[in-house]
């Protein structure tokens, strides 16, 4: 389903979403343009819990927030941290 449709249905909701079609914008930022629709929720941990258990089987998900525009766009951040 293509995302503007899904943002329609779903305007104040976490959205979780697989099989996710993008668009490139530059080297570090993409669109959304469609996905399916994993789960549908008010509440944020419910959503990250089920986006971890997506992450941990492999399966590329991303979810958005409810004050995502009509128009997603995503930039790869890179990840700092300490390694061991």
């Amino acid at each position: 389903m293509k995302w503007a449709q899904i943002k329609t249905l779903y305007p104040d909701k976490f959205i979780l979403l697989g099989n996710l079609i993008e668009e490139s914008i530059s080297s570090n930022q993409f669109k959304i343009l469609e996905g399916d629709i994993l789960m549908v929720s008010e509440d944020a941990k419910e959503i990250q819990k089920a986006y971890q258990t997506y992450n941990r089987q492999g399966k590329e998900v991303l979810y958005s927030l409810p004050s995502t525009p009509k128009e997603f766009i995503v930039e790869n951040v890179p990840l700092k941290g300490i390694l061991q």
